[in-house]
């Protein structure tokens, strides 16, 4: 219709087809299949053609009278009456032709017909499309040879449309009987193109319901979460969203509130499940046509690989920084440490009463502790391309229970029970440190002016499946239930500012994971439990 229009009008039809993506032929033909993006590229060539010549809301008008517009003539012949035309094109025309508009209509007390339509989100923007559809809908009362209908009040926007339109007068009885004579002449031609527009509405929803389907299944295969909610409750979510908030089923999630299970955090929301903590970082959101109504789409990608990422490159940073400062510090207190000791063990053989002698011979046991201190201080700083080999657990918990020291005794009485325990296969500074570290978590969980009422205990052994395992026992306070999902994540405390930085556990978990080994709790009030299980230096015969 509007190349009908443009030709008889004599604008250059090779300036407005040239390089469009759709040849003339497939323009002119009314079941071809144009996509948006170059029918409004069309649209704004035609309008910028007939600059100086004809708008485009003349455009519109001219297309009423356009050879190809014959099928509305002759629905509008059948329709008997202006307002009864209009009602039959907002039914059945529009949404055959534009699938992506959405289209009201209302009739007011007055007469008066207002006509809102607006694009679906996603789809160009095109005032031109509404300027030349509103010429259109204007010039419509042409088809019964009435004036065309008064503009009351036009909006247009790149997006939206709206008329408020005044119907020409149609009920004289001489206009009346012409349109009866006219109708009768054209009622099996009209029959007939009614019968082959309901075939191309038909096909029309067909195809949109198989596009519907197509980009359902896509967004259905996205890696990332899709969520659709109505203000806040969900109405349709992808696989990958329900793996992330823990749910099996999209009939388990459907008809609950957003709130419930997304807690913000920042530029991210946390998603509590029952056995872990997901995050998730709001991507792409636009307002989408669902099930005939407007709701919001919104990509949810799920970030807490890529934040477990960072977190530990934050703690190699921090391990590394540790260690060398540990190296530093052991170095530079094991030379002074040595010369007091070779001074002490001269001034003993000198000594001539045998008090001075016990004396310096403590000054010497007490030197020696802190050479202990200090030589294990050094192997625990060397974390870095340390090699693995077959490590006796019983003997390295001996040495981190002298690392600890009275940080253990001063809260607990210290218990040791060691069963047959299998080598370990790691590196013997990382395995230390995993042990040090849940020592002294075992301290801190007990209040202090204690310590004869609480244990701690390391035991040892073998477990089924041939493992050695190191169990760290405590009477302290225990885990609370809502906190336990989160005490391997990094930086995550519930010590004091200064006193926790929430890398003990993490750490703990990392280097055992990396061990291929495992790491586990139970915890109750007054019954704490971690277990680590590592792989056996040489499996069992």
């Amino acid at each position: 219709m509007i190349l009908d229009t443009v030709e008889d009008a004599g604008l250059s039809m090779e300036s407005v087809t040239r390089g469009l993506g759709a040849t003339e032929d497939e323009l002119k033909d009314p079941r071809a299949r144009i996509d948006w993006d170059v029918f409004v590229e069309f649209l704004e060539r035609v309008e910028t053609a007939g600059r100086g010549v004809m708008t485009a809301a003349e455009i519109g008008e001219r297309m009423v009278r356009a050879p190809s517009f014959e099928f509305i003539r002759r629905i509008g012949r059948l329709a008997m009456s202006p307002r009864r035309l209009y009602t039959i094109a907002n039914r059945l025309v529009v949404p055959a032709l534009f699938a992506n508009l959405i289209l009201t209509t209302e009739w007011l007390p007055s007469g008066e017909l207002v006509m809102s339509a607006e694009l679906l989100s996603g789809y160009r923007e095109s005032a031109t499309f509404f300027r030349l559809a509103h010429g259109n809908v204007v010039a419509t009362p042409r088809v019964f040879d009435l004036p065309p209908a008064t503009v009351h009040e036009e909006i247009v926007s790149g997006r939206r449309g709206r008329l408020v339109l005044g119907l020409p007068d149609s009920r004289t009885l001489g206009a009346r009987a012409r349109r009866v004579v006219s109708a009768a002449r054209g009622l099996r031609r009209t029959w007939r193109t009614m019968r082959d527009l309901q075939r191309e509405v038909d096909a029309s929803l067909a195809s949109a319901r198989r596009s519907r389907n197509e980009l359902q299944q896509l967004l259905e295969r996205l890696p990332d979460g899709v969520l659709i909610h109505d203000e806040g409750v969900v109405l349709w979510a992808n696989a990958a969203l329900l793996q992330s908030v823990g749910v099996g089923r999209l009939e388990d999630l459907r008809g609950r509130r957003t709130a419930d299970f997304f807690t913000a955090d920042g530029d991210e929301y946390v998603v509590a499940c029952a056995d872990r903590v997901r995050r998730v970082q709001p991507g792409a959101t636009q307002d989408v046509d669902f099930e005939g109504a407007r709701a919001r789409l919104v990509v949810l990608r799920d970030v807490t690989e890529q934040r477990k990422m960072r977190e530990q490159v934050a703690i190699s940073d921090r391990l590394a920084s540790i260690g060398a400062l540990a190296a530093g510090v052991a170095h530079e207190i094991n030379n002074p440490l040595a010369y007091a000791r070779l001074n002490l063990e001269i001034a003993s053989r000198q000594a001539t009463t045998s008090d001075l002698r016990a004396a310096l011979g403590l000054a010497r046991e007490g030197t020696d502790q802190a050479l202990r201190i200090v030589r294990e201080l050094k192997m625990l700083s060397r974390l870095a391309n340390e090699p693995s080999e077959a490590v006796d657990l019983p003997a390295l918990l001996d040495v981190t229970f002298s690392l600890a020291g009275r940080a253990l005794t001063d809260k607990a009485r210290v218990m040791r029970a060691y069963g047959p325990t299998p080598l370990a296969f790691g590196p013997r500074s990382r395995l230390a440190q995993v042990f040090l570290n849940l020592l002294s978590n075992a301290a801190d969980a007990i209040p202090p002016g204690a310590a004869a009422r609480h244990v701690i205990r390391a035991k040892t052994g073998t477990d089924e499946r041939g493992r050695a395992f190191v169990e760290i026992h405590d009477t302290g306070g225990g885990i609370p239930p809502e906190i336990a999902p989160r005490v391997f994540d990094a930086f995550f405390t519930t010590k004091p500012v200064g006193v926790g930085t929430g890398l003990g556990l993490a750490v703990c978990h990392r280097i055992v994971t990396e061990l291929g080994g495992e790491i586990t709790f139970e915890s109750a009030p007054g019954d704490t439990r971690f277990r680590v299980a590592l792989p056996a230096a040489t499996p069992p015969s």
